[in-house]
């Protein structure tokens, strides 16, 4: 239980992020955390029983779950070792205490299983180039690569140990790593952290000379060895790509680079060069598509020397010229950091969703399980107060699945919760599935429209119960979709239409297009029509003034009320300007209809009535 001043200082915090939250809580965003097992930092405990390693996870994806987060970094590979059935590098220590013994169980397995359980995506994180964390050899049996491949190594002067990236058979080596893991479990993505070549800290400046020697043998027609050390990180992220893409194309690849790329970009930034210090240049994986999301650690609060907002920015504007996504990583406890700066750096993110910032990672999962800073409650309260689903990649190759259908809504009065149900499409064969169930006060046409926050829930299974309290006044409208693995959305299922929000017209009424303000979720609709207007019983049309900005396809459908039955009653394209559109009456018997209207990226929805 909270002490009396924290129960304060929390109900301070929850009014103050729901002050600064202007948006509303995105349908579609990326909320990741990183579960770090080098050192057992966030999970295992070190030679625990399989059934208690096991326990501790499913906790752990428990409260990830809870703060609706939605894809977890699983560390599984921390220093040439594994935590998955390899047949290439031998089990970590860091599950039984000894490296190379079985830990009884498979890490990796069950973890996927675990995840997809509760909605979660997994992404296996690789550490790609670190061979040792500790200078003792003693701790690394004899199918480490420390001792199976010495010729691999490059040794630093703080006894630190790494793969030499100049050598091409240590590229094909990771590669072949990644395709062993993609092939052989059902992973949701790959990722890489920062570490590539050594990074300065005390008195060790980084790497000097001790890979001159391959130089001199790899590094003809490079200007200099910085150049040559880019390219040998460049071309392992090239096979790496490759090889996922060529295995299983769905399946996403990004990294975790350090926040800043050079000094001075963006003007102002000073800090560790990462092009000149680790050889690592983010912005050229970007531009060559090596990756599909970079995460960059962007772990300095708003408005420092190390400036939060001028580096997502910054940031973000790489990612959309380069039609790539980005999460940018935070950190919850640093210095002078208060409960609000990570809601509020994530808020900033938001601002910039124009500009591919779709999402955000938080290091790390201890901080969730702890909440450490008050995160955990910030987010439930305020932050991901709302669940979300992972944005989709148009980039990605597979189709959207078949929608539900069956769906149903019943208000249990003596618990006062909403119990939905609905029936899976018989054609979606794929393991891993989710549902996106929406409420929203506008007839919706597809989830791509649906305004912003209108998620209630991301589940798995075809049955969910949502408190009467948490759906918003007036809801009308009921409908569900189900996302692939590759987080493309079906169509929706059936729409179910509560309570009386649709008048019908009385008989003694003439037949008129009435106009309501249900479809745009971006204010005025452009759509005009003229309400009051009558249109005669024996019309076989129905007319509608649009305004184009700019050319544009146009779409219009007729709905039944309860959207079971559909025409589609125009697919053309047209011109800048005002334009009349005669919607024709078809075969659709006198009754109440909607009329759903798509254009330039926006969505009318409007009632008619036929006599």
């Amino acid at each position: 239980m909270l002490k009396p001043l924290r129960l304060l200082f929390a109900l301070a915090l929850f009014l103050s992020l729901t002050q600064v939250s202007a948006q509303e809580l995105p349908n579609r965003e990326f909320r990741g955390v990183w579960v770090a097992t080098v050192a057992n930092l966030d999970w295992p405990v070190r030679g625990a029983s399989p059934e208690s390693q096991k326990a501790a996870l499913r906790a752990m994806f428990d409260k990830i779950k809870e703060a609706n987060l939605n894809v977890v970094f699983f560390q599984i590979r921390t220093e040439c070792d594994a935590f998955y059935r390899s047949s290439k590098e031998p089990w970590s220590r860091f599950l039984t205490g000894t490296q190379g013994k079985d830990p009884g169980y498979d890490p990796l397995a069950f973890a996927i299983e675990e995840a997809h359980a509760r909605g979660l995506e997994l992404h296996a994180w690789f550490n790609p180039y670190r061979v040792s964390t500790v200078p003792n050899p003693a701790v690394y049996n004899a199918q480490h690569v420390s001792k199976s491949r010495p010729e691999w190594l490059l040794s630093f002067s703080n006894g630190k140990k790494i793969l030499n990236p100049g050598l091409p058979e240590v590229r094909q080596y990771i590669a072949s790593l990644i395709k062993e893991v993609t092939q052989n479990y059902a992973i949701d993505g790959v990722h890489f952290d920062d570490y590539f070549y050594p990074y300065p800290e005390g008195t060790f400046n980084g790497i000097s000379s001790e890979d001159a020697q391959t130089f001199q043998q790899y590094g003809a027609g490079f200007a200099s060895i910085k150049d040559w050390r880019r390219y040998n990180v460049n071309e392992t992220l090239r096979l790496v790509n490759a090889q996922i893409k060529e295995t299983k194309p769905q399946v996403r690849f990004g990294v975790s680079p350090f926040g800043i790329w050079k000094n001075n970009e963006p003007a102002g930034i000073s800090g560790m060069d990462a092009y000149n210090a680790i050889y690592a240049d983010a912005v050229y994986w970007l531009d060559n598509h090596y990756v599909d999301y970079l995460t960059p650690q962007l772990y300095w609060a708003i408005g420092g020397r190390q400036d939060y907002r001028k580096l997502l920015y910054w940031w973000s504007d790489k990612a959309a010229n380069a039609s790539r996504h980005l999460y940018p990583g935070h950190i919850v406890q640093q210095t002078g950091f208060t409960p609000e700066e990570v809601p509020h750096q994530i808020e900033i993110s938001r601002s910039n969703q124009e500009k591919n910032a779709l999402g955000s990672v938080i290091f790390r999962a201890a901080n969730i399980l702890n909440n450490s800073n008050l995160i955990a409650t910030s987010f439930k309260a305020a932050t991901f107060r709302l669940p979300a689903a992972p944005p989709a990649m148009s980039w990605m190759t597979g189709k959207a699945p078949a929608a539900p259908s069956g769906l149903t809504v019943t208000l249990n009065e003596a618990t006062g919760n909403y119990e939905v149900r609905w029936t899976r499409n018989p054609l979606n064969t794929h393991a891993f599935k989710r549902y996106l169930l929406y409420t929203t006060a506008s007839m919706p046409a597809t989830g791509a429209l649906i305004p912003d926050g209108s998620v209630r829930a991301f589940t798995t299974a075809e049955t969910v119960t949502i408190a009467a309290a948490e759906v918003p006044s007036p809801t009308a409208f009921w409908a569900v979709t189900e996302m692939s693995p590759a987080n493309q959305e079906s169509e929706l299922s059936n729409v179910v239409v509560l309570g009386n929000t649709v008048p019908v017209l009385a008989q003694q009424e003439k037949p008129i297009l009435t106009v309501d303000q249900l479809g745009l979720g971006n204010g005025t609709p452009e759509t005009v029509a003229s309400p009051g207007t009558p249109v005669s019983s024996t019309s076989n049309n129905v007319y509608v003034t649009i305004n184009l900005k700019k050319k544009s396809g146009v779409k219009a459908e007729l709905y039944t009320m309860d959207r079971k039955k559909k025409i589609r009653v125009l697919k053309e394209k047209y011109k800048a300007g005002n334009h009349t559109l005669a919607i024709p009456r078809g075969k659709m018997a006198p009754g109440t209809y909607m009329l759903v209207l798509e254009y330039a990226g926006q969505r009318s929805v409007q009632k008619v009535v036929f006599d």
